[in-house]
């Protein structure tokens, strides 16, 4: 699933063309998304039609497009395999499309989700909608350290289920949590509390974490394209995500992988220590 440096990116490669344009038709597969929810298409269609693009901007891992003159806004989920293109209205349009909106310059923009886990809807007010509204600090641009002891503090769970907590702190998903937790030297079960102390590393490590695949446009494992169908190259960069048995690239022990809640977990056993405050000393001096 597309993380915060992957829907980034998109609404990066998407803002400078979409900013001022205006929305001349909707279309809609019909099918259903998310849950075998139907979007509303008849809303979408009264509040995006003959509407101004006025911003493109991300909360955790949803896309706002903004419009004018209804103040108005449409949240986009790209789900599991969802997909957000411009295109040339003559170029095909791929399998699976299910939103096109059609802009006055003759370019479309198209989401495309195969999985159908995605999600697309309009509203008079996106950053009321539940699934907006009940995101917690975004982990880039709002989260800061005291405000994430505070809530580490508060919570038994492990630090690995508490970073993907949306509602705690919105952008992370299993890729960046693993690469944050090495970055940190924090093992993934640590209880999130027993982290507190630490939580000034913790929250430089996840913003490192994200820079980097920032900088490289994304991870790319299968699905992820930005919305010029560019892939990332992220997947190079990263430190123990996928690398089962790998040597770490600090002390050289295997990278493991475990299984936790059905989700794949990649650490150094010898780097990220369970304890109170995990491995310390092991971390890189501009994280102490």
């Amino acid at each position: 699933m597309p993380e915060l440096p992957e829907v980034e990116t998109v609404v990066r490669t998407l803002r400078p063309r979409l900013l001022g344009a205006t929305i001349a038709a909707v279309w809609s597969s019909g099918k259903s998304l998310r849950m075998a929810r139907p979007i509303d298409r008849a809303a979408l269609a009264r509040l995006s039609i003959a509407s101004h693009i006025v911003a493109v901007r991300r909360k955790g891992k949803y896309i706002l497009v903004d419009l004018q003159p209804e103040q108005a806004g449409i949240l986009i989920h790209l789900g599991m395999s969802g997909r957000l293109r411009l295109q040339a209205a003559d170029e095909p349009r791929a399998s699976h499309t299910h939103v096109v909106w059609s802009l006055a310059d003759g370019s479309e923009l198209r989401f495309v989700d195969p999985r159908r886990f995605g999600w697309v809807q309009a509203s008079p007010n996106v950053d009321a909608l539940p699934e907006v509204a009940g995101l917690g600090p975004d982990a880039l641009l709002e989260m800061d350290a005291s405000r994430l002891r505070a809530s580490l503090a508060a919570s038994a769970a492990p630090l690995k289920s508490f970073l993907l907590d949306q509602k705690r702190i919105a952008g992370l998903g299993n890729i960046y949590v693993c690469e944050a937790l090495f970055r940190a030297r924090l093992h993934p079960r640590t209880p999130a509390r027993a982290a507190a102390g630490r939580s000034a590393v913790l929250l430089r490590a996840i913003r490192a974490a994200l820079r980097v695949a920032l900088a490289n446009r994304g991870t790319t494992m299968r699905d992820f394209v930005d919305a010029e169908g560019r892939s990332g190259d992220n997947a190079a960069a990263l430190l123990v995500y996928g690398r089962a048995g790998d040597p770490c690239g600090v002390c050289g022990v295997a990278v493991r992988r475990s299984l936790d809640s059905g989700r794949s977990t990649f650490y150094c056993p010898h780097c990220q220590r369970i304890g109170p405050a995990g491995c310390g000393a092991c971390a890189p001096a501009e994280l102490r």
